[in-house]
Formats: C-alpha cells, sequence, structure tokens
C-alpha cells in the first residue's frame, strides 16, 4: 500500500511546488481559554481577528489534549467572545467503539468556557439529554492567505461595498473555497456548495450544516427544541433560511432576509484533472490526480460553468476516482430552497458517471434517483499535507510513529485517512473528531452514505435504501462503522474490519 502513496506525494511536489510555497500557513495555538473564559494564552481578539478574515478555526476541548474538532459555524457572542458549533460527532461508549443506540452529540463552545452539549437520535426527534458545563479550551487557527480583507463585500441592497465581484467569481471558477460573513450580528459560515448565476452577475452559497441557537447571557447555547437550519448566501444581499426539525421531516419556517456581507476566498487549489462526459481525458492527469488524492488531497468539484460543490468523502478503486457529493438541499433556483425540502445526493465519477438520489430530510420518503454523464473538473488543495504515520491491518507501525501523529494532532493538524479496503480500492475520508488514549488515535468520520461497487459503467453507487454509515477508525488497525437508516431510528448490524490505513495530517 505504502509505494505508491509515497510516489504520489513526489510527484505532486514536483508539479504544484510553486503553488504550495504560497500557501504554507501551518495552524498555530492562537488562544487558550480557561473554564470560566479567562485568556491563559494570547487574546480573544486574536481569534476574533482570524474568523473575521476566513480562516479555518479547531479546537481542544480539554486541558490534556484528548478531544479535536473542526467547526462548522462561528458566531461573536459580544466582548470579543466566540461561539462555535461543532456537531460531526456520534455517540460513543469508549474511546474506539460506538454506542449501540445511536445519538448526534452537537457541540457548541464558546470562549466564555460554556460548553452545551445536546444530543438527539440519530432519524428520530427524541431529546437523549443536555449538558451544561464549563471547559479550558485551546483555539487552533489556520489563515486562509495573507489577505486580512474580503475580497468582495456587497451592501444590504446588493451593491459593491468593496473588492472586485469578477475577482470573486474567477477564483470560484478556478476552484477556490469561499466564506462569507454577516458582521452585523457576527456570524460566519462556509459553503458546502457554491452556484454563479446564468448571467454571471451573482453568486450563491449553500450550507446545510448549521442548528439552532439562541444567546443566553455573554454566551450562547442550543435552542431546547432545534432544529436543523440551512441557508443560502447571496451577493445580491439575500440571505434565504429554511428550518427542519432534527430527526423528522418536520417544517419549522422558511424565510429571507436582506443583509450586507463579507466574502473570503481560500486561493489554494489548482486544476488537477478533467474529462468529458465519457470520462475522456480533457486536461490535466489522471494518474497525478489519483496520486493526489491517496496522498490525502482534499478534493473540490466543478459540475458544471456554474455549480462547484465541495466533496465529503473520496473512493479510488481501478485507476478512477468517485466521490460522493452529500452537502445540497434542494433549491428551486440560485438563490432559494424548495418549500419542501429533499437531500440532493450525488456520486460523481472520473468515468463521467453521475448518480443523484433524493431523499426528504429527516424522512424516508424517496423522490427519485437518476443516472447521468457530465463533464467534470476536479481541483485538489495545493497547502502542504504530509503522511505521519502509516498502520498495518493488524495495528503495526509501517511507516512513522503513533507519539509524532499525536504530537501533530495536539497542535491542531487536520486529520485525512487513505483506508486500503481491497486491492486497488482505497477510501479517502476526513477526521471529524479526534480522540487520544494512551497512545493510540481514534479518528471518527460522520459525512458518509452507504453505498457499494457496481457493475456495467457505473464505479460507484448508492445502496437502496440508504443508510448512513458512522465510521470509528483507530491506529490499531481496526475500523468499526455502525449504519443507520436514512430517516427513520433503525440500525444494521455494526461491522467491524481490520485495514491498512495512512494517517496524513495537514
Amino acid at each position: 500500500m505504502f509505494q505508491p502513496i509515497i510516489v504520489a506525494l513526489v510527484v505532486l511536489g514536483e508539479i504544484a511546488g510553486e503553488v504550495l510555497s504560497d500557501c504554507s500557513d501551518r495552524w498555530i495555538t492562537v488562544l487558550k481559554t480557561g473554564k470560566n473564559g479567562e485568556e491563559i494564552y494570547g487574546r480573544k481578539r486574536d481569534l476574533v481577528d482570524h474568523l473575521s478574515s476566513g480562516s479555518d478555526i479547531r479546537f481542544s476541548l480539554d486541558d490534556k489534549g484528548t478531544y479535536f474538532s473542526s467547526i462548522q459555524s462561528a458566531s461573536l457572542s459580544g466582548n470579543e467572545n466566540v461561539c462555535v458549533q461543532a456537531l460531526f460527532h456520534i455517540s460513543k461508549s469508549g474511546f474506539n467503539t460506538f454506542q449501540s443506540d445511536a445519538y448526534w452529540w452537537f457541540l457548541l463552545v464558546c470562549t466564555t468556557g460554556h460548553t452545551h452539549m445536546s444530543r438527539w437520535s440519530v432519524g428520530a426527534h427524541t431529546d437523549r439529554g443536555q449538558t451544561k458545563t464549563t471547559y479550558p479550551v485551546t483555539w487552533f487557527a489556520r489563515k486562509w492567505s495573507c489577505r486580512t480583507r474580503p475580497t468582495y463585500c456587497n451592501q444590504r441592497s446588493g451593491w459593491r461595498e468593496c473588492g472586485d465581484f469578477s475577482t470573486l467569481t474567477h477564483a470560484v471558477q478556478r476552484g477556490a473555497n469561499v466564506k462569507a460573513a454577516y458582521l452585523t450580528i457576527g456570524y460566519v459560515s462556509g459553503f458546502t456548495n457554491i452556484a454563479i448565476s446564468g448571467d454571471g452577475q451573482s453568486l450563491a452559497g449553500q450550507y446545510p450544516w448549521h442548528v439552532s441557537q439562541t444567546n443566553v447571557g455573554n454566551h450562547i447555547e442550543y435552542q431546547r427544541n432545534p432544529y436543523w437550519w440551512a441557508t443560502i448566501w447571496s451577493t445580491t444581499g439575500r440571505l434565504e433560511m429554511s428550518r427542519w426539525n432534527v430527526g423528522e421531516h418536520s417544517s419549522r419556517g422558511h424565510d429571507h432576509e436582506n443583509t450586507a456581507m463579507q466574502w473570503f476566498v481560500d486561493s489554494c487549489w489548482t486544476l488537477a484533472y478533467s474529462h468529458d462526459s465519457t470520462g475522456r481525458r480533457l486536461d490535466g492527469s489522471l494518474d497525478f490526480f489519483v496520486g493526489a488524492v491517496l496522498a490525502g488531497r482534499r478534493v473540490r468539484v466543478k459540475m458544471s460553468e456554474t455549480y462547484f460543490v465541495e466533496t465529503d468523502n473520496v473512493y479510488v478503486r481501478n485507476g478512477h476516482v468517485s466521490a460522493q457529493l452529500l452537502g445540497h438541499l434542494s433549491k428551486k433556483d440560485t438563490y432559494s430552497f424548495q418549500s419542501d425540502v429533499y437531500w440532493y445526493w450525488q456520486i460523481a465519477s472520473t468515468t463521467g458517471d453521475v448518480e443523484t438520489t433524493r431523499y426528504n430530510i429527516g424522512s424516508t420518503k424517496h423522490r427519485g434517483n437518476s443516472n447521468a454523464k457530465a463533464s467534470i473538473e476536479w481541483y485538489i488543495e495545493t497547502r502542504p499535507w504530509k503522511r505521519m504515520l502509516s498502520t498495518f491491518s493488524n495495528g503495526t507501525v509501517g511507516f512513522g510513529s503513533k507519539s509524532d501523529l499525536m504530537n501533530a494532532v495536539r497542535k491542531g493538524s487536520l486529520l485525512r485517512l487513505v483506508v486500503q479496503e481491497a486491492a486497488n480500492s482505497y477510501s479517502i475520508i476526513d477526521a471529524d473528531n479526534i480522540a487520544l488514549e494512551n497512545n493510540e488515535v481514534a479518528a471518527q468520520s460522520i459525512r458518509y452514505i452507504s453505498d457499494e461497487n457496481a457493475s456495467g459503467t457505473i464505479p460507484r453507487r448508492f445502496k437502496s435504501p440508504p443508510f448512513w454509515k458512522f465510521i470509528l477508525t483507530s491506529t490499531d488497525g481496526k475500523q468499526r462503522a455502525v449504519w443507520w437508516k436514512v430517516g427513520e431510528h433503525t440500525s444494521l448490524p455494526d461491522t467491524l474490519e481490520n485495514y491498512p490505513v495512512d494517517w496524513i495530517i495537514s
């Protein structure tokens, strides 16, 4: 398993060396806060400045450095305090084992020390308990670029306030990642997909991963009866909102408002490969792209001239790449959701095949399935990623050391896993949260819908009916998975596999 990945890293350095040197910002510890919100290291103002300029943020929840997570959104709660949502966690019974009756474990962590843990059954609107406590927290940041000012700003009316709109759209069309800030209320969001209007005069980004919250004194907590709060942000000034009960297909309202926004661009992405609808090469190299994926590079997809998507997980089989695109809810047009929202999930492959399946949010109702052929552009992140550890299926070390991996995690690094599931078959997943215990690392990966290798021309397709596949991979060689039916609190038997794994950090 290990030799092809080493080659991929060398090739990537040769081809993208110049770009890498411009995107080399590392994760830094920007702030440490105590249980009562006191500044132990750094200043809260520094964290606010990072958030206000688009930086990526991670945190460690205790002073022992045993739990680490990325965030899905951030809010400024007053007096330079920050509260962040970390939603991608499923209940565990131990360091590297799931509970048998799974629930979402939503975290809301604030620089005041306040932490709210809200638990809701997977596939049901069932409250599994609330915990409100205080923790010391370590906050990590990584800049998107040397720029601290937004690339573009729009007024509430949609008129330009700063920057050049063509600079923003040009970056998006070259695979760039984007965030937007609604600084009037101190809220910052990324996007899972971005669309450019047909006339090219506006841009809209969608984000489905936010749970309703409320201000409580100098911090923020989840609402007692929470809902998923999905948004579409647009340079026209329109902010569209669709709300659905956690765990059921029950609407909590649909509206929009107009507001001033600031837009930040992460341009550390480059085209690796493109092909026509038959899978025939148009630009780049498929071998280079596969090598970059196996070296841990994050991937973005350009599905058309106006539609750009973040991948949630990637699969390599027999020299082709397939990617699940899960962060999309049905839209009426570029700027607004449909009234009866459904998930719009896709698997895109370098063969040109695209499968789309649709399920009501919070329900088992299937809204249709379709297969198509598409010309696709594949972009990879050009920031440095490094293989810190390779473990065999029995947990023994083939490269690097577990202590080096743990030290990198403790410095705030992102973690991606390249899992060899079979000969010439690799699953590449993000670590949504990371736990350290003794000399082992366990990574939980949440955003995965059950799929399988298909016969015929489609290399990967969704299973029917679909199940959420929640994964726990640990450096002892074990990968545990629990399977929960989409839209229902029903599970399949847990599975336990032993796989070789490459552990790659940003």
